[in-house]
């Protein structure tokens, strides 16, 4: 309703001065400042005709001219800024009467009426002049909330949600001792100290100032150990809820029955009994190549690890590698995560920085399991997972994260495509012992098309099921006889996700295009393994440069590695890269500016 920003800016003005006449020319310096040019009385003028005309005479509020200037008529209870006033003098009140669960809940109530800073995207120097008093507002308001936290001993929700606070006020002497008080209260000194030297440090080095008597007694106190903590007087009728749950059950179904990995279950087994110990972080990297089944496979080993960790689970999508979306924003994710564990919309900080710490110190003293699917590199996971021991993060990629198992110790574990047995079991268990019992010959056959890959079995098994009185054998031949290829027949019809030439082509398309002309010619290679010299050969390179490139494709598991100079790959991923030596436009290209291409061994997506 407002409309061009200078008309904005004298709502704003009459606004902010409501039910009090204002000047002309209290107008236009509000609105231009020392730089009024000669018609900013007229545009004014014509604001405020525009603002009358939208606002009428019959409503509630309306301008009307008065002793040469305006007036803005509006009810007390029709202005949010009038209501913030009015809870958060109700919530004192309520503090002072020892009820802090009321005090808490009505400064709750008041922050949630703010929706981003005040009078964003309004010029002037009025306008910017009631940002800054208006945030002041806030910010006092948002302290006073968490005053009330640490006096009713809530000390570890509080800690989470003022460290974020500091981050972004880092010169907030109140935020600073609040901090360091509810880190106290939750058995963490040494990190109370740590925030008080920080702090101290920024205070000298940026206004030349010591920290404030106030300040240098809690920290005083916290040294000699003298420090008496807040003591809660809260009525029980007021006790404080979380928003939601406090053990957050985010995992989506698993499979009935995991076929197969019990090797890698062991080593998850191993890693999950390390953090249930609280003497490490736990991160593995789950990767393999596409359609393998890596996330079905952390997902089910998710549920039979959940027991192990009591506080909850979390789980989030990323969309990294995904033909469908962006991958997500690690900020949006963490306003999702803290959202689950209790935190209030409106104590969400804005930054991803702000959002990690305080989910960080949320996990500090708790126990629970993070499963990260489909990452596209470590910048987007490093704000998500957990910061000390006692939590597991579960991630799942298409891509080798070199810096992941690098810098944090995460635990590498590749899938491979399942064996001939497991195979077996995997299509017995969704077509029945009886059915594929009775001809294995024609099982093992599917099973070969189906180059042992989870993908490419379930569309076979779904086939075979919607075909109950077909025999095996028929349904064999016909994915011997696909008229157009080999890819045909594991083509999702309703549903790219089950798709195994689109999954196949979503790794393909994050090749540079060195890596994917050597991809590509490699579909002349007889077999299913070969050596380097074999690929230097068939694109008429330099031995040493093509040993330099096919890391890459190692790197997003297009091919295996099996020893020094030697790799292999799936049929399917050979059928893939055949037709696109071929016929190109035959694949889907997955590209995501934000991941990039793979660059090189040893680098994430960035």
């Amino acid at each position: 309703m407002a409309g061009q920003p200078r008309q904005c800016a004298v709502l704003a003005s009459l606004l902010l001065r409501a039910s009090r006449p204002v000047s002309l020319s209290t107008l236009v310096e509000d609105v231009w400042g020392d730089e009024a040019p000669p018609s900013a009385v007229g545009s004014v003028r014509t604001y405020v005709y525009r603002l009358r005309q939208a606002l009428g005479d019959q409503s509630d509020s309306f301008v009307r001219l008065v002793d040469g200037g305006y007036l803005l008529h509006v009810r007390p209870d029709g202005l949010d800024l009038n209501r913030f006033k009015q809870t958060t003098a109700r919530a004192r009140e309520a503090r002072g009467g020892g009820d802090l669960a009321l005090a808490a809940d009505l400064l709750s109530e008041s922050l949630g009426m703010w929706k981003g800073a005040a009078l964003a995207g309004v010029p002037g120097p009025f306008a910017g002049m009631q940002r800054s008093v208006l945030g002041e507002l806030r910010l006092a308001c948002a302290e006073e909330r968490l005053a009330c936290e640490v006096e009713r001993g809530r000390y570890a929700e509080a800690a989470a949600e003022l460290s974020a606070l500091l981050v972004e006020h880092p010169l907030r002497e109140r935020v600073c001792g609040l901090l360091m008080t509810a880190l106290y209260g939750a058995g963490r000194q040494s990190e109370a100290l740590t925030i008080y030297h920080t702090t101290s440090h920024l205070l000298r080095q940026r206004l030349g100032v010591n920290p404030s008597p106030e300040l240098q007694q809690v920290h005083e106190r916290i040294l000699s150990g003298r420090f008496r903590l807040p003591r809660s007087t809260d009525r029980p009728v007021r006790e404080w809820h979380p928003a939601s749950p406090q053990a957050p059950a985010q995992l989506p179904a698993g499979l009935p029955g995991l076929v197969g990995r019990e090797k890698e279950q062991e080593q998850l087994e191993r890693l999950a009994n390390d953090a249930a110990a609280s003497s490490s972080v736990a991160i593995c990297v789950i990767g393999g190549m596409a359609g393998v089944g890596k996330t079905a496979f952390a997902t089910a080993t998710a549920h039979r690890l959940a027991d192990r960790f009591p506080d909850g689970q979390l789980f989030a999508d990323l969309h990294g590698i995904d033909a469908e979306a962006e991958p997500r924003d690690p900020a949006e994710v963490l306003a999702g995560f803290l959202h689950a564990l209790g935190v209030r919309p409106e104590a969400v900080p804005e930054t991803a920085q702000a959002r990690g710490l305080m989910f960080r110190g949320l996990l500090a003293r708790r126990r629970m399991l993070v499963v990260l699917d489909n990452a596209c590199g470590t910048n987007q996971l490093k704000d998500l997972l957990p910061g000390s021991p006692g939590s597991m993060a579960l991630v799942t990629s298409r891509m080798q994260l070199h810096t992941l198992v690098a810098a944090y110790q995460a635990l590498p574990l590749t899938l491979l495509p399942l064996s001939q047995a497991d195979a077996r079991s995997f299509l017995a268990r969704r077509l029945g012992a009886a059915r594929t019992a009775a001809e294995p010959e024609a099982v093992d056959r599917m099973i070969q098309f189906a180059g042992s890959l989870p993908l490419a079995l379930a569309n076979v098994a779904a086939r075979a099921a919607y075909r109950p009185q077909m025999h095996l054998a028929s349904l064999a031949d016909e994915y011997a006889l696909s008229e157009h290829g080999v890819l045909d027949a594991f083509a999702g019809d309703e549903d790219p996700v089950l798709d195994v030439r689109a999954a196949i082509a979503r790794s393909y398309g994050l090749l540079d295009p060195e890596a994917a002309s050597l991809f590509r010619a490699l579909s002349g290679v007889p077999g299913a393994q070969f050596a380097a010299s074999d690929a230097a050969h068939m694109v008429a390179q330099p031995e040493h440069r093509v040993r330099q490139t096919l890391p890459r494709l190692v790197h997003a598991h297009l091919i295996s590695e099996v020893g020094p100079g030697r790799y292999s790959w799936n049929r399917l991923v050979a059928a893939f890269a055949a037709e696109q030596l071929a016929a190109p436009d035959r694949a889907l290209r997955a590209w995501h500016p934000k991941c990039g291409v793979v660059s090189g061994a040893s680098g994430d997506l960035a």
